[in-house]
């Protein structure tokens, strides 16, 4: 039985606390301790967990201490800078740790979690979700047994607008900084960082190898009153010889699902989040299967960190997969300032009561340059 620490059972830790119940329903996990450093606004929460049995706590220092040798595993679905200090910390403690993504938001920080880990011997897994998914690693088998030939491109595209509200719900949301420590919140690292590491990973030149990337032309635009970027348009040049196109927005307006498209030079797989995966071959008929729904696919990060943990064979994001995701961010952050989009540009409306702030023509912008794998500048909206 694993014996788990939870840190927040709020915002996204929501999802771990439905990860944690999936797992104690099949009997191969226990939730033993969490912590609510706002209980006011989690009582029903509390009530139910302390009814379990479950031990609560103001923070994770606390629960480290208190719980010294009675954890296995601590999961942190907590904000990017607190990823670094406290999964440094449940490991110097004993105990494993499951990391939302991303790892951390600079080189230097994955670098000393590698090096605690090395130290401590335990495991870091990273909640990069789509990568857990078996028809994720079907597609790759596909891809390296030429089945669209050789792979050239691979192209995703983000179309996911986000309220006021988004930018409004924590202290570190469009943030580079909170204090002294690096933040670097995006589309980048944040919403669309699944289906960047999807690409990379597609693109890697071996079975559960991701490529990096060795060279970057990218674009950062701002629509939003916030410090980083929301829109963000980049074309890398790959180790492995494969060009990864991105165009994503929180800022455009509509809502759809993310889409990742994978060109060899015999064809394209066509991958779209939570529906299906479609194959395209010159004069042969498209043949299509279906994906697991988005709650499926984020139960399975958990499943395969566990069964890593018992002992099992189980495919996990480790460190040094999640720090060619880091290194995306970092060469981002580099590029500078991002560029602002006029304000006679943009329209503010209200939708199902949140207020948005958006483009028009942002939509079909972002799709013509990821049918044609370029910078959103290369399609010419009026303000890139």
């Amino acid at each position: 039985m694993i014996r788990i620490g939870l840190v927040g059972v709020s915002g996204y830790g929501r999802w771990h606390l439905k990860m944690i119940d999936e797992q104690v329903r099949r009997g191969r996990a226990k939730l033993v301790a969490a912590t609510v450093p706002n209980p006011e606004e989690a009582e029903e929460t509390c009530t139910r967990l302390t009814g379990e049995g479950v031990r609560l706590f103001k923070d994770h220092r606390e629960m480290l201490d208190a719980m010294a040798g009675q954890l296995d595993l601590v999961m942190l679905p907590t904000g990017i800078h607190w990823h670094t200090p406290m999964a440094v910390a449940a490991m110097e403690a004993g105990m494993h740790v499951l990391v939302e993504k991303p790892l951390a938001a600079t080189v230097e920080e994955v670098d000393r979690i590698d090096a605690v880990r090395r130290a401590t011997g335990r495991l870091v897994a990273v909640g990069f979700q789509e990568l857990y998914s078996a028809s994720t690693h079907d597609l790759k088998r596909r891809l390296l047994s030429g089945e669209i030939g050789t792979l050239r491109q691979v192209n995703v595209l983000g179309q996911w607008p986000r309220p006021l509200s988004y930018y409004a719900r924590n202290e570190w949301a469009g943030r580079r900084r909170v204090g002294d420590a690096w933040v670097l919140d995006s589309p980048v690292s944040n919403a669309f960082a699944h289906f960047i590491l999807l690409a990379m990973f597609w693109a890697g030149g071996s079975l559960e190898a991701p490529a990096s990337i060795i060279g970057l032309d990218a674009e950062l635009y701002r629509a939003q009153a916030i410090e980083t970027f929301d829109t963000v348009s980049f074309v890398a040049r790959t180790d492995t010889g494969v060009a990864i196109s991105f165009n994503a927005s929180h800022s455009g307006e509509v809502n759809h699902p993310p889409e990742v498209r994978a060109v060899g030079d015999a064809g394209e797989i066509h991958w779209t989040l939570g529906q299906h995966c479609v194959r395209r071959r010159p004069e042969r008929p498209d043949e299509l299967w279906p994906l697991p729904s988005v709650p499926e696919t984020r139960l399975k990060v958990l499943e395969q960190v566990v069964a890593r943990l018992r002992g099992e064979e189980a495919f996990i994001v480790d460190p040094t997969m999640a720090r060619v995701h880091t290194q995306l961010i970092q060469s981002l952050e580099r590029i500078g300032e991002p560029r602002k989009i006029p304000p006679d540009t943009r329209v503010s409306v209200d939708r199902d009561g949140e207020h948005f702030v958006s483009v028009p023509g942002l939509d079909a912008a972002l799709r013509r340059a990821a049918d044609r794998c370029c910078l959103l500048s290369e399609v010419q909206p009026p303000w890139a």
